[in-house]
């Protein structure tokens, strides 16, 4: 079997560990692991890594996300989404219009501080907090940094908005959602979501589980498993040479002037969105993932945060 990354699409009323297992039990792989959670009413893109591909699981996780949903206004629930308990209802206004959402919408457009949801699969103490909310523990974990590229309402059919949002790793949408509504002031739950891309994956690449039987059967399931290389090409990437690529390969040290002067040379983006840089041969082979230089002067050496030998 081939390693990489085969897209997934999840269905609903799954968890995506559950879903990684189903892969595995199909494929009789013996590693894998997701690129980013689902929440099991949540359906759609769910990058499963495969093999050696578990090397780049770490990478996968910090791509941008590409949702469509479905909110019911009017609405409070201890979960934020629809499988909660109601804790609230309101009245929703009858003069609220898509264009009134849409101007709420582009409040949060831009960088946000964002606590995990009580019941989310954030961790404390190695727990995932939904495991202390279902015991009548609410515990708060400080907010975090994320960011709201794009936030679209579709369609307005009253209680319910269409809507789309462009994210960055680590957004809740239920979280979101909850936001919206609290600034309607009539309330809010996320009733319905769909991933339609997670990084470079994107939804006409995923396979249903029964899709995914039926390409095994065939003996034609390795098309559809994306290489390593492929399946990170959301990193800006620079060209190192044969030799230099052999000592990266040796442990030898890469320098930061090294490091920057490619970057300026090979005009590679100075304002990624990852936080690295992909070293490939020039013949487009994975040698190495390095941390973007904070400093295009600094001295010292660079960090490399992964390196891939020859298979």
């Amino acid at each position: 079997m081939k390693d990489g990354v085969l897209v997934i699409d999840k269905p609903e009323g799954m968890s995506s560990t559950k879903a990684v297992e189903q892969v595995k039990k199909k494929l009789r792989v013996r590693k894998a692991g997701h690129g980013g959670t689902l929440d099991p009413f949540a359906t759609g893109v769910l990058p499963v890594c495969l093999g050696r591909g578990t090397k780049i699981a770490q990478f996968i996780l910090e791509g941008d996300k590409e949702y469509e949903g479905l909110m019911e206004l009017g609405l409070e629930t201890d979960t934020y989404d629809a499988t909660g308990e109601v804790v609230a209802r309101h009245e929703v206004p009858a003069d609220l219009t898509i264009e009134d959402l849409q101007r709420v919408f582009d409040e949060f457009v831009g960088v946000l501080a964002q606590a995990p949801p009580a019941f989310s699969a954030a961790k404390l103490h190695g727990r995932p907090l939904y495991k202390y909310a279902r015991e009548g523990l609410k515990i708060e974990k400080p907010p975090k940094r994320v960011e709201i590229l794009a936030f679209e309402a579709l369609k307005y059919e009253p209680p319910y908005v269409h809507f789309r949002v462009y994210c960055s790793k680590g957004t809740y949408l239920r979280s979101l959602v909850h936001e919206v509504g609290q600034k309607l002031g009539c309330g809010a739950v996320l009733t319905k979501l769909r991933r339609l891309k997670k990084g470079p994956f994107v939804l006409e690449q995923a396979l249903t589980l029964k899709e995914l039987e039926e390409k095994i059967k065939e003996g034609s399931i390795e098309e559809y498993i994306i290489p390593s290389e492929e399946a990170l090409s959301f990193i800006p990437s620079i060209t190192v040479g044969e030799e230099l690529a052999k000592k990266i390969r040796q442990g030898r040290p890469l320098t930061l002037a090294s490091l920057a002067n490619m970057i300026r040379l090979q005009k590679v983006s100075q304002k990624p969105r990852v936080p690295w840089l992909r070293l490939l041969t020039s013949e487009g082979e994975l040698v190495a993932v390095v941390e973007y230089p904070k400093d295009l002067n600094a001295s010292g050496q660079a960090k490399m945060v992964r390196v891939f030998n020859k298979v």
